[in-house]
């Protein structure tokens, strides 16, 4: 899926697989000691991506039940 980010730029944001894998590091992170998201976002990073807070949400419902963790987290 592409999340458009204005007029000039499109991104590319993490497929449902990626987002499961992510979610299993940051459950494993916390098994381990850690929080959730050191392994939830070291994760994403290590497959490229980046969370970006100055493009609008990319929460495939535009963030009208709440962001998920994969908000704003996209790759060029």
């Amino acid at each position: 899926m592409v999340a458009p980010a204005n007029a000039t730029e499109e991104f590319t944001v993490p497929s449902h697989d990626e987002v499961l894998a992510a979610l299993r590091a940051g459950y494993r992170a916390i098994d381990d000691g850690y929080g959730f998201y050191p392994g939830f976002n070291g994760w994403l990073e290590s497959l490229g991506y980046r969370r970006r807070d100055d493009i609008d949400c990319t929460c495939p419902d535009g963030g009208y039940r709440g962001h998920l963790p994969e908000c704003r987290w996209v790759r060029p």
